[in-house]
């Protein structure tokens, strides 16, 4: 009986509670032991080996229960055979087989029970490595309290839980407070920028801004029923600075495990870093594209502005030969002068055009509301729409939708989009023009719909590209500007014909107005 049960511990206080059971079992089976051998009590005495059995099942050793259910089978026998060798009854037989029993089904339960446990604390051991190993910062949060304060709200009648969060701000702050930190892995240590797990923050109201306010919008979903919440937010690390972060939390339906629900954190610093360095390469990108758009516009300007000058100096010659005349033909001459002036007044005009395209000004960044730009370009260009015999179609559904940008730039797209199917209809037979404006997921939708000749052969990208253009004295730069003003306004702008008739699809999409968006000057 000196080996039984034994098992290694090598934590504080387990091993020398080991050694205390192990010496209680064995003195409990040698006390069965001399009891069902040494008196004659006519009871299945044996049975009681089932107790020093568990005592060993407690150890959590699979080793340690067979050899002392073995052992306790032996002594069972060797009593039976002490006590009825010249004498076997029939019932002590019978109390034989019972304690034997009793034996074998204690013994099974207690591997099978083992046996779980094993699996159990396999499984806890591998899911602790993959919460601390995770690339990904994660920590656990009490919502106990949150929802009890949530609950009471309901039952006092509140039914719209946003209003009375953004009149209430005690009590979301009173909310942060109350969600405690239970646990967090090696990675959110890491990125909060703190040593050890008892120095982590205690609560969220400890890290969070105080000007944070993704808090009341995730306290919402929680009253409204959601289960799955994602948003981006800034944190403040122990040493005070902000990092931006995309928080994901999961909430089980049945409303269970509120004790310890799971934040996945992901740093989203390299992400904002990389957004600025590509706004930079495009940035650096659209100052190339205008050094080589000066080249063409420099060979434009040379085509453009030669012809004027000839006709200047044709004319002024022309002038100063009639002056020459004997007598002075002065009427001829001032002909040839007016002549000259219309000319110069074209290659100023010329001039102007340019400098207006390359210029550098700022532009307004301000809230727009976009169906009133669009009727405001279309009374502009309303004595224009009348004398081509145009109708217009406006249905304007944007519902007060708003975007952030300069409004004189937006006006000037949607009067260009406008004088281009103006002149896309000069030889249709019905002219119509239908403007639709509406929300969608992405922001503001506006189509501009005429019924002219469409795109003919010509790809809907090449539109875009400066000094393509099927108008006799256009300069082709009109929808390429247009294209820089949407990407401005990170918007877009396509092409394409109509599928249920004659006529082209001209199509505009712009971002919201957001409360987020700093009011930072365009360049135009």
């Amino acid at each position: 009986m000196t080996n039984w049960m034994r098992r290694s511990g090598n934590r504080p206080g387990v091993a020398a509670s080991n050694r205390y059971r192990v010496a209680f079992g064995i003195a409990s089976g040698l006390a069965i032991f001399a009891i069902d051998t040494f008196t004659t009590l006519a009871s299945a005495v044996a049975v009681l080996y089932v107790l020093v059995i568990v005592l060993a099942g407690d150890l959590g050793s699979k080793k340690a229960i067979r050899r002392t259910s073995a052992i306790c089978a032996i002594l069972t026998l060797i009593s039976f055979a002490t006590s009825h060798a010249h004498n076997l009854e029939s019932q002590a037989t019978l109390r034989l087989l019972f304690s034997l029993a009793a034996n074998i089904v204690t013994t099974l339960l207690l591997l099978r029970r083992v046996g779980d446990e094993a699996a159990l604390k396999e499984s806890e051991h591998r899911y602790r490595t993959i919460f601390e190993t995770l690339a990904i910062a994660i920590w656990e949060n009490d919502f106990r309290f949150v929802k009890a304060e949530l609950d009471k709200l309901r039952q006092r009648g509140i039914v719209d839980i946003r209003p009375y969060l953004a009149d209430n701000h005690d009590f979301v702050v009173r909310m942060r407070k109350a969600v405690r930190i239970t646990d967090v892995n090696q990675t959110a240590l890491k990125l909060m920028g703190v040593p050890s797990k008892d120095e982590f923050f205690r609560t969220l109201d400890d890290f969070l801004p105080d000007n944070d306010g993704g808090f009341a919008h995730f306290l919402a979903g929680i009253f409204e029923g959601q289960t799955e919440f994602q948003s981006e937010t800034t944190v403040r690390s122990q040493d005070g600075r902000l990092i931006p972060i995309l928080v994901a939390l999961s909430f089980p339906k049945d409303g269970s495990g509120l004790d310890r629900i799971q934040a996945s954190i992901v740093d989203m610093t390299e992400r904002h870093q990389f957004q600025e360095a590509l706004e930079t390469s495009r940035q650096e990108l659209e100052q190339a594209s205008r050094a080589a758009m000066i080249g063409e516009i420099s060979a434009s300007i040379a085509h453009e502005v030669n012809q004027p000058l000839s006709a200047i100096m044709t004319f002024v010659q022309a002038g100063t030969r009639w002056l020459n005349r004997q007598p002075p033909d002065i009427d001829e001459a001032k002909l040839a002068l007016q002549d000259a002036v219309a000319a110069t007044e074209h290659a100023a005009q010329v001039v102007k055009r340019v400098r207006m395209l390359l210029g550098k000004s700022k532009s307004e960044n301000a809230e727009v509301t976009v169906d009133a730009a669009i009727a405001d370009a279309v009374q502009l260009k309303q004595k224009e729409l009348v004398a081509d015999g145009v109708q217009v179609n406006l249905s304007l559904m944007a519902q007060g939708g708003t975007v952030r940008g300069d409004r004189v730039l937006l006006q000037q797209v949607f009067l260009n989009i406008i004088s281009n199917a103006i002149h896309a209809m000069e030889t249709a037979d019905t002219r119509t023009l239908t403007i639709q404006s509406s929300l969608t997921d992405e922001g503001i939708a506006i189509r501009f719909t005429d019924s002219g000749a469409g795109l003919g052969s010509m790809a809907p990208e090449t539109l875009f590209k400066p000094f393509n253009t099927t108008k006799p004295n256009g300069m082709g730069l009109g929808l390429a500007m247009c294209r820089s003003i949407m990407m401005a306004h990170s918007g877009t702008i396509s092409i394409r014909d109509r599928t249920d008739g004659q006529g082209a699809i001209v199509e505009v999409r712009l971002p919201l107005a957001t409360d987020e968006e700093e009011a930072v000057p365009l360049t135009a």
